[in-house]
């Protein structure tokens, strides 16, 4: 890992991503606390994280050849601008007429606009910075970089959205996506896989689904294993600031200290995930961390106190994570680069699907039931992951596909 921390390159955008994560954090949770804090609905949350999903429902197949086609440091850097302007245009806008959850609604889908974007770049560009010899290393570090930024997101955010107010943790965001594009605007990088196809749009989109046609078992692999991330960022980002809330009566800190445990499980690991891939191989590994996170996440609201609900979310951030690598590691050997751009996106686009109806309906179970069942329906997101790996690794034709690297 630290040879390629060496290459100047990969360290500026290393930091860059780490630093625009922790604008990630600091607007995820200014923005539940703010929504619930104005309206006390859940539903009212859920809805405001699924418009946040829209723009990648709509462009995320058009934004595949994007990323396939342009410099992919500089869209990073631009996406990390649009993201600033429209933050800051948010926030002048509640000092003049005040919250409006109808102006916040477009504000999130701008917002989603640049991440759909900026996840698949970033993995994209990774995977051109790096020989495939490095992709198991290079993932752990990628990953390592969102789970501190999100580490030092969650854990900054909680504490100024409870001492300072969402306004204020929405203005550390603005200048967290600024200093990340600058950060990455100083890496030298001049593109070597320059794109040459001169194809239609259709048939340029083709390329992607084509691929996955003919690799059902990526396909299959995606569909399953993408419901853990899944559950992180759509039932879990309604579900933890409310078992914190309501279940633990920990307010906006107790959402920091669970989401800021996830992170520390996560970021570490990015340095055993590596040992035990060794020892157990990557099947065996796959199937202990899924079961290994659905179960923390099931127990996790049946805990005496916060404080053990926080090593819950830790053990789930470790197996999650652990699993989450791996699959990316994968993925960057069997897809090729001139394409990951467009498989990426096409996976994008079920993943929001999914997060837009996992959001909604965690809301829901949330508010006309309990966090208790919220929290059941998290944990089987996981449930899907596991029975996807385990067919993949029985059925020898997906097993070949998957796992003959």
């Amino acid at each position: 890992m630290l040879k390629i921390l060496s290459n100047k390159t990969f360290l500026l955008f290393f930091l860059g991503n780490i630093v625009s994560l922790i604008g990630f954090g600091f607007n995820l949770i200014a923005i539940s606390w703010l929504v619930l804090e104005k309206t006390g609905s859940e539903f009212a949350l859920g809805k405001i994280m699924a418009a946040a999903t829209t723009p990648g429902l709509i462009l995320a197949l058009v934004a595949g050849i994007i990323i396939d086609r342009v410099n992919r440091k500089w869209l990073l850097v631009k996406l990390d601008i649009l993201r600033a302007l429209v933050l800051t245009t948010f926030i002048y806008y509640l000092q003049i007429e005040g919250f409006s959850l109808l102006i916040l609604y477009p504000v999130m889908m701008l917002m989603g606009l640049g991440n759909s974007l900026f996840w698949p770049t970033a993995q994209a560009f990774v995977q051109e910075l790096v020989d495939d010899k490095e992709y198991f290393s290079a993932n752990a570090l990628l990953s390592a970089s969102y789970q501190v930024g999100s580490l030092i997101g969650a854990g900054a955010g909680g504490f100024i959205v409870h001492f300072y107010g969402p306004i204020v943790a929405l203005h550390f965001n603005v200048i967290a996506y600024i200093v990340s594009g600058i950060l990455i605007s100083l890496a030298p990088f001049e593109r070597k896989n320059t794109y040459q196809d001169s194809e239609g749009l259709f048939e340029e989109l083709s390329k992607g689904f084509i691929f996955l046609k003919n690799k059902i078992g990526v396909l299959f692999l995606g569909v399953t294993t993408i419901l853990s991330d899944v559950a992180i960022w759509g039932a879990l980002s309604v579900l933890t600031i409310t078992l914190s809330k309501e279940v633990f009566l920990k307010g906006s800190w107790g959402y920091g200290f669970m989401d800021g445990m996830y992170g520390i499980g996560a970021l570490l690991s990015t340095m055993t995930i590596g040992s035990m891939t060794k020892k157990f191989g990557y099947k065996k590994s796959l199937i202990t961390c899924y079961f290994i996170a659905g179960l923390s996440c099931y127990i996790s609201p049946y805990t005496f106190s916060i404080y053990f609900a926080g090593i819950a979310y830790f053990v789930m951030g470790l197996s999650n994570n652990s699993a989450r690598i791996i699959i990316r590691t994968i993925f960057m050997e069997v897809i090729p680069n001139n394409i990951m751009g467009r498989v990426q996106t096409i996976f994008g686009v079920y993943t929001r699907i999914m997060m837009l109806l996992s959001v909604l309906v965690a809301g829901w179970i949330t508010e006309n039931y309990n966090a208790f069942i919220g929290m059941n329906f998290a944990s089987f997101h996981y449930i899907i992951a596991l029975i996807g790996i385990m067919f993949i690794i029985y059925f020898s034709k997906f097993r070949k596909e998957i796992f003959s690297k």
